[in-house]
């Protein structure tokens, strides 16, 4: 008989490995969401489409279901969907986490009060809800500071305060282009933000799933961001750090899951490697995106991370141990202009490159190019994956690809 899963939330095709896994399971899926894109209904037994603004009728709905047919499991891939899949799980008494454990993983100020509880490494931070309180905490945090909203994901809505800048204009640009109407993800916390002190040093995230309050580490990725706006670059997997380094950002990233109770399901922590030593950036209570759970960590150490994130929130046994050993890397050509994508050129070449196992076009020709703080989904253009002998030759191919790539841009106003 078929263990019955149900996914939560489905939101974009970069993810489709994730129900491709769960089909190659031999898994019966059932999905619920606010949609079912195309693309995802063959591997799909149910939809049930909600929007989860009914919290009470939506697990209502599911125990019902659950009495007629059980469900074994329920997991999501998406930050969005972490609290609702915790509120999911406790209520059909399934694996997975309280909805304390959930909210710490979803807004950042409840993640720090739990790591400042218990002592763990983290920036000095000051909660924000108005221009006053921002004066405040730069005072008590200093500049330069990063400002963010609690709530959101995918380095949307982050900015870098130096000291001269105008706080008032900064406060007004967060609110602006933090406006829910302009992007649903900004609805979860709005209107609350925090004040971290900026972190000198590399960034690296831990991949791995959590099983009755065990955690299982599948690797350390490197990370690349952008000056400006901190939107991801490129990654590396694993990471080259060195093993006593290693030692200490894994054993971090035990004491934080257990700081804030997290048991049951995947993990995606981000760390900072500052001169005093790593310090917490992140906890997400779920998969790490940007290809690194799709591609670089199966690709990089032969662990297929999805299966095993499934396999624990069906109560199944886990393993994470590498399986072999090579590199991986995914690189991002982001724009620097606005307009509108009016031509590709290189793909052919770049797809062909030494070592490319996946080019990845994100803004197709006659697409708008936006940059942040406008808009935060329309300047990343495209992502070339590789497969190295180690990290530092997928990185090299993945440069040389990336490279490959041009695309030209019409200004707006020439559109016009």
């Amino acid at each position: 008989m078929k263990k019955r899963i149900l996914f939560v939330g489905f939101q974009t095709p970069k993810r489709m490995r994730t129900l491709e896994v769960a089909h190659h399971e031999n898994l019966d899926v059932t999905l619920i969401g606010p949609n079912l894109p195309r693309e995802a209904r063959p591997f799909v037994e149910e939809y049930l489409q909600d929007d989860f603004t009914d919290v009470t009728a939506t697990l209502e709905n599911l125990q019902q279901l659950h009495q007629q047919r059980p469900f074994h499991g329920v997991i999501t891939f998406w930050d969005r969907f972490v609290e609702m899949t915790a509120r999911i799980s406790t209520h059909l008494g399934l694996p997975g986490n309280s909805l304390e454990t959930a909210q710490c993983t979803r807004n950042k100020f409840l993640m720090r009060e739990k790591l400042q509880l218990h002592q763990i490494p983290r920036p000095k931070y000051q909660r924000v809800r108005s221009l006053e309180e921002l004066r405040i905490a730069a005072e008590e945090v200093g500049f330069p500071f990063i400002f963010k909203p609690v709530g959101a994901c995918s380095s949307k809505g982050i900015f870098k305060v130096k000291e001269g800048d105008c706080l008032e204009t900064i406060f007004q640009q967060m609110q602006s282009s933090t406006d829910p109407t302009l992007d649903t993800m900004f609805a979860h916390y709005p209107k609350d933000y925090i004040v971290e002190e900026f972190m000198f040093g590399d960034e690296y995230s831990i991949e791995g799933v959590c099983q009755s309050g065990i955690a299982q580490i599948a690797g350390i990725t490197e990370k690349w961001t952008t000056t400006d706006n901190f939107t991801e670059s490129q990654h590396a997997f694993p990471a080259r750090v060195e093993p006593a380094i290693k030692a200490e950002i894994e054993s971090l990233t035990h004491s934080a899951l257990a700081a804030i109770g997290y048991q049951n399901g995947a993990f995606h922590v981000e760390v900072m490697l500052t001169k005093t030593g790593p310090k917490i950036v992140e906890i997400n209570g779920r998969l790490g995106g940007d290809f690194i759970t799709t591609h670089l960590v199966q690709l990089g150490s032969g662990v297929e991370i999805i299966r095993e994130s499934i396999r624990s929130a069906l109560g199944m046994p886990i393993d994470l141990k590498a399986k072999s050993v090579a590199g991986s890397c995914v690189r991002f050509l982001i724009a620097e202009e606005e307009g509108v994508l009016s031509q590709w050129h290189g793909i052919e070449q770049g797809s062909k490159s030494e070592n490319v196992k996946a080019l990845f076009i994100e803004r197709e020709v006659n697409m708008t190019v936006t940059l942040p703080p406008k808009k935060y989904g329309e300047f990343r253009l495209a992502a070339v994956i590789t497969q190295g002998s180690d990290t530092s030759q997928a990185i090299q191919s993945a440069r040389k690809a990336a490279a490959l790539l041009r695309p030209e841009i019409t200004p707006f106003n020439v559109v016009e």
